[in-house]
């Protein structure tokens, strides 16, 4: 009877072993499989790709604005819409500069992350969209993109939170993030450049052009102080 018990007591031993052989190797395993989220170092190569887009359209960005020079002086919408472009490029750019910068730790990289992030986003909605909606000026696309714009902002904030706390997604809602931005990127750009004052009605290029056909005189050329034009005769 002893004997019966001891096995047994041996078995359970053997058995509570092996699961708990198992339970640490789904552990490592898991753990294994999230470390990258919170590791920057493992993003070197993505993070270089991201930088190196977003620097190459920024500067793509002021070769096609300099061909619009005229309608960037005469539009405040444009003006606008060409300052969150970059703004929003400029971030990208920052985000994967902060994650290839080494010696960093995970903490200093997830502050970083969401310094910017916030940063921006209270720039977008506390400056541009008031100019834009006191100027009254949307369109389906334009929400959508202004949309993309902000939720691939907040996906930075989420990122730095996850990495910060260690646990989520981490850097891979930075990854979304960039990458969301860099198509919202290329639509926007896309939609100002070419089908300049499409939004506006070109109402705010127009009225100046009909004025003044060969360009505007100086004093008159769209001296805005908070969104407003100069009129001929002031």
């Amino acid at each position: 009877m002893d004997r019966g018990v001891a096995a047994i007591a041996i078995d359970a031993l053997q058995i509570k072993g092996v699961l708990q052989l198992l339970h640490h190797r789904e552990y490592r395993m898991t753990s294994a499989a999230l470390a990258p989220a919170y590791n920057p170092g493992s993003w070197s190569t993505f993070f270089v790709l991201t930088g190196t887009v977003a620097a190459t359209l920024t500067g793509l960005f002021f070769v096609a604005f300099s061909l619009r020079v005229r309608d960037l002086q005469l539009s405040v919408v444009i003006r606008t819409r060409a300052a969150y472009l970059l703004v929003l490029l400029v971030v990208i750019v920052v985000y994967s500069a902060f994650v290839l910068m080494p010696g960093q730790s995970s903490a200093a990289v997830a502050a970083e992350i969401l310094i910017v992030s916030v940063v921006s986003v209270a720039y977008l909605c506390g400056w541009c969209l008031p100019r834009l909606v006191r100027l009254a000026v949307f369109s389906v696309d334009l929400v959508v993109r202004w949309i993309a714009g902000v939720t691939g902002l907040l996906l930075g904030i989420v990122a730095g939170i996850s990495l910060l706390i260690g646990n989520g997604g981490g850097l891979y809602y930075l990854a979304f993030g960039a990458l969301l931005l860099i198509a919202n990127e290329v639509a926007s750009a896309w939609s100002l450049i070419v089908g300049i004052g499409k939004d506006t009605g070109a109402k705010d290029i127009m009225l100046v052009g009909q004025l003044t056909p060969e360009g505007p005189p100086a004093g008159q050329l769209a001296a805005e102080v908070d969104g407003s034009r100069a009129v001929p005769g002031q």
